[in-house]
């Protein structure tokens, strides 16, 4: 009987050990992937929104993100912009979209080279908004601008619905958050391959 559970307790212990080391080469390549910043040019930026204060301001999570979009869009390297995030919390919360877009047009971004989604509360909605666009506007190629940690996800949910020339680029702002936030993204990286 002691065998048995000793045995059982290895197996218990192998298991653990590889879940462990598959978490942590996960961790690694979305960090790696992450900052690998695209340095072609593509059709469209896709910019994956965040928390927006009640005035409108972009937190300096989105900022980062948005400003990182702006960049590419001044030297170059896009043409146009989708702006994409959830409608806000009721009680006079921003649509993140709408202040994205304003933002934007206060920094030279023409209103018309911007596509502004107020629908896309998490990444598969952002992703599945994109695809009208992609189709009416002829995109052929994107890049997805975010956090570095939510990179990997983004470019999976978008390729999984069908929209394959994806590529990415990360916002330059980093926080002390970003280290918790890494591991969490990761699970639900899991969660957008089992549930979507």
């Amino acid at each position: 009987m002691g065998k048995k559970i000793t045995r059982r307790a290895r197996w218990w212990l192998i298991l653990l050990l590889v879940l462990v080391c598959w978490a942590l080469v996960h961790v690694v390549y979305v960090v790696v992937d992450g900052l690998h910043a695209y340095k072609g040019k593509a059709d469209i930026a896709i910019v994956l929104g965040n928390r927006v204060e009640a005035d409108g301001t972009l937190s300096p999570w989105l900022k980062g993100r948005v400003d990182r979009a702006l960049r590419l869009y001044r030297e170059g390297q896009v043409p146009r912009i989708m702006v994409s995030g959830g409608r806000g919390k009721e009680g006079g919360h921003y649509p993140e979209g709408l202040a994205m877009k304003q933002y934007l047009v206060a920094h030279g971004v023409p209103a018309d080279k911007i596509i502004e989604d107020n629908d896309g509360e998490n990444t598969y909605l952002t992703a599945k908004d994109f695809l009208p666009v992609a189709d009416s506007l002829k995109v052929g190629s994107a890049i997805v601008v975010s956090s570095f940690y939510h990179i990997t996800r983004a470019k999976y949910i978008i390729r999984k619905l069908g929209f394959r020339n994806v590529h990415s680029v990360s916002s330059d702002t980093f926080f002390r958050d970003d280290i918790m936030a890494t591991p969490r993204d990761c699970i639900a990286f899991y969660k957008y391959v089992f549930a979507y």
